[in-house]
């Protein structure tokens, strides 16, 4: 018998909430906010997931939904979920 896949979907749900402290830590030891593409793409299911639309742009920047006005990049998008997250952990 082999290994039984993992859901997706739990692994998914748990992914940004999950990598937010390491995310922190390493900011905060670091003094650099550089962020991978999966952690950038974890926040932006993360936040679609509490109701904010993000969409990507061409160059590599992303935008709130309907806001072309506001555009920021990586670190941007994960200190947004990161901000998000801690008001609904109850800060």
């Amino acid at each position: 018998m082999g290994v039984g896949k993992p859901v997706a979907s739990t692994e998914h749900r748990q992914g940004f909430e999950a990598m937010a402290d390491t995310i922190l830590y390493r900011w905060s030891a670091e003094r650099d906010t550089w962020v991978s593409a999966s952690e950038v793409e974890e926040a932006r299911a993360y936040l679609a997931r509490q109701g904010i639309a993000i969409s990507a742009l061409p160059d590599g920047r992303f935008t709130l939904a309907g806001e072309a006005t506001r555009v920021f990049g990586g670190e941007r998008l994960v200190l947004l979920g990161l901000r998000r997250l801690r008001g609904t952990r109850g800060a």
